[in-house]
């Protein structure tokens, strides 16, 4: 009960502004990260027109984590329709405002 009441009174003296930092940190992340372009990187297929295609819908957009793993699924399938699903690796991360994809080999 004491814990229940410390809580509540935490709450209540939360200043404004920190209310409104957590609103919008959450918003943000609900809204996702603005990303104007796409890229691979590091063993990229020779027919790199696929992957332009591929992201065209998505750059200009905000997108989540969970847009930026589906993206991720469609490029394993590419890969895996030329047979190297289990011989490469696939990561993204986020630079400023661009999406990088780095595919590595295996071993």
């Amino acid at each position: 009960m004491r814990n229940y009441l410390l809580i509540l009174l935490f709450f209540i003296f939360l200043p404004v502004s920190a209310q409104n930092a957590a609103a919008t940190q959450a918003a943000l992340k609900e809204k996702g990260t603005l990303i104007r372009s796409i890229a691979m990187e590091g063993f990229v297929l020779g027919d790199k027109n696929q992957f332009v295609k591929m992201f065209k819908p998505y750059r200009n957009k905000y997108l989540t984590a969970h847009d930026m793993d589906i993206i991720l699924q469609e490029i394993q399938i590419v890969y895996e329709r030329e047979g190297y699903l289990q011989l490469v690796s696939i990561t993204y991360h986020v630079d400023k405002h661009r999406l990088i994809f780095t595919v590595s080999m295996t071993t």
